[in-house]
């Protein structure tokens, strides 16, 4: 037996939550390892899921001082920019590629960078800083780290100058004016934003 296996499948390794943003899995136990077995079965769920966005959480629940997460996000969806008025976070590639995007107050794009596994994997920014990522691979998988608590109210602050989730025509267009800052040979070959 291994202590640090965690198998999401299993009831005391882990608990299921489908309330928020995405389906997560929070760990039960430390120690704990990742490994490509456990990326796999986190690829499988959100597979079966209609192939939506899922989360394995590494601490215990929302109340954790410290928050870490291997997120598994797709691409041709919308991540409005957004800021944490008391929390820095932090970034690393696992898998894929992802375009980030540090905001000033109103909106200019202050720095533009595409992250990959292989030669620019992490990124920080600062607390009470707009930031924004656009999934550049169909499949981006990616470790997050910040401060805990999650605060239902007030945790991510979302702009007026960038387009709400419910106008996917603005969104999409919004989305391919941030990838125009960025030197990337085929813009065109971006998972669902073709610009044609």
């Amino acid at each position: 037996m291994v202590l640090s296996k965690i198998i999401l499948t299993d009831p005391t390794s882990v608990r299921f939550d489908d309330s928020g943003r995405s389906p997560a899995f929070f760990c039960l136990q430390t120690p704990l390892k990742i490994d490509s077995t456990l990326i796999d079965e986190l690829k499988a769920v959100a597979a079966s899921r209609n192939n939506t966005n899922v989360r394995l959480c590494l601490h215990k629940d929302p109340d954790a001082a410290f928050h870490e997460m291997i997120n598994l996000e797709h691409a041709g969806k919308y991540y409005k920019p957004h800021k944490h008025p008391s929390k820095g976070e932090s970034y690393h590639i696992i898998e894929g590629s992802m375009a980030f995007f540090v905001f000033g107050q109103d909106g200019e794009v202050l720095d533009a960078n595409i992250l990959d596994a292989k030669n620019s994997f992490m990124y920080r920014v600062d607390l009470d800083t707009y930031h924004a990522l656009i999934p550049l691979s169909d499949l981006l998988i990616y470790h997050e780290s910040k401060p805990g608590p999650f605060i239902r109210e007030g945790d991510s602050l979302f702009p007026d100058w960038a387009p709400n989730d419910t106008d996917p025509e603005s969104s999409k267009q919004y989305t391919r004016e941030l990838l125009g800052h960025l030197d990337i040979a085929k813009l065109n070959e971006v998972p669902g934003f073709n610009l044609e």
